[in-house]
């Protein structure tokens, strides 16, 4: 990839000696925002204030931030993911008219916690959910006894047996196994379906049946295990920074002014 060259400030006029853009000079997504609690400083132009040097390494700890807070929102879907990211800027930052472009690259990793996913139906008073999924009654154990909602301490697993008892069905994540799960594993033959000659959807999982408040609720669990997450590659992105705009993109043949607009917002 070509890489971005510096140019000198010498003779040049400055971002802050230039007019704001009119707000149909800015894109049409404008305002726009990803929310990524970066701060995004309205003085940009490293020549003014903070000078030439302190100036350039305000603007590439910005975008350091910002890219490392781009990715972490855009890689972790779940609460039950984390990521760890380490991003560089090109030490050449070149300045084109009303901003500059910059050079990043990064790599990292995703790390998926151990989790539990449930789906949970309301039943009737046999057993058999009210939905129409099929279940099997001779898979219903005789003298059915479901585990009292009082026993599960996880308040995110209550919370989905009580939106189930009440809507019908509920499919959500759970917290990371602990006493819920063990008490899914000491249950009570009486407690869920037979495990033995199952068949229809969920009958590889474990079926148990709880009691909210006297409306029959049965779970079918998942344990979604840990691991140590997906490697990223070195990748490298491109950057046109503006005291407005923000565009982003990954594509190498494209102008970073012609990149994914990612921030925009209107002069104060």
């Amino acid at each position: 990839m070509a890489t971005l060259t510096s140019v000198g400030l010498a003779g040049c006029t400055t971002l802050g000696d230039s007019q704001p853009p009119n707000e149909d000079e800015l894109p049409d997504q404008c305002p726009t925002s990803r929310d990524l609690d970066v701060p995004w400083p309205r003085d940009l132009d490293p020549g003014l204030v903070r000078g030439f040097i302190t100036g350039y390494e305000d603007l590439k700890e910005f975008i350091t931030a910002y890219e490392e807070a781009y990715l972490v929102e855009k890689s972790t879907q779940s609460p039950y993911q984390s990521a760890n990211f380490n991003v560089n800027v090109d030490r050449y930052i070149k300045r084109v008219v009303g901003g500059f472009l910059l050079t990043v690259s990064h790599t990292g990793s995703v790390k998926n916690q151990s989790h539990l996913l449930l789906r949970a139906f309301k039943t009737d008073s046999e057993g058999i959910p009210k939905d129409g999924l099929s279940v099997d009654k001779s898979d219903v154990p005789d003298g059915l006894e479901p585990i009292p909602i009082n026993e599960v301490q996880d308040q995110k697993t209550r919370e989905i047996l009580k939106s189930a008892a009440k809507s019908g069905d509920r499919t959500d994540t759970a917290s990371p196994p602990g006493q819920f799960y063990d008490l899914v594993n000491n249950r009570s033959p009486n407690a869920s379906l037979s495990d033995e000659g199952r068949s229809g959807v969920y009958s590889d999982l474990p079926a148990v049946y709880f009691d909210v408040n006297g409306t029959v609720v049965l779970v079918f669990i998942l344990m979604k295990q840990g691991s140590v997450g997906d490697i990223f590659e070195p990748v490298s992105v491109q950057y046109y920074v503006s005291e407005y705009v923000i565009r982003r993109t990954e594509d190498e043949s494209k102008s970073p002014r012609d990149g994914t607009v990612v921030e925009c917002r209107l002069p104060e």
